[in-house]
């Protein structure tokens, strides 16, 4: 039975926001998508969302199987430390996807306008608390 410790369930709170943000930044991407692709002048951008969906879909697929392939060791301490290096791998893929964000919505003043009308809560990182 694997002990509990502080760290432990700090890195499982880290790994749940993570997980929690990636999930919001793949249902922004769809929505944001879908919108587009109703407006003729936005199709260029619309397509390269969709390609940003998919890296994100693909990096994810990846990480997770290179994460699931790591050996099960009986130290607690070397699994926390490789949970929170996986963690810190999505964290980085979530600055890349909020960057390109950016670069969507400086290039498309409809985008822009899109996304400013979304929930907050959708596109806001809460990723705060793994600094």
């Amino acid at each position: 039975m694997p002990t509990v410790t502080y760290e432990s369930l700090k890195a499982e709170q880290a790994w749940m926001v993570v997980s929690d943000q990636l999930n919001q930044r793949n249902t922004l991407l769809s929505r944001g998508i879908s919108h587009l692709e109703r407006q003729v002048a936005e199709l260029p951008l619309a397509s390269r969302l969709m390609i940003l969906r998919y890296h994100l879909r693909h990096s994810l697929r990846k990480m997770t199987g290179d994460a699931r392939r790591l050996p099960r060791n009986s130290d607690d301490a070397d699994a926390i430390s490789q949970q929170w290096m996986h963690i810190h791998q999505l964290h980085f893929l979530l600055r890349q996807i909020d960057a390109e964000l950016q670069n969507a919505s400086e290039d498309s003043d409809a985008f822009r306008d899109w996304l400013e009308s979304m929930e907050s809560r959708v596109y806001k990182s809460a990723l705060v608390t793994l600094n």
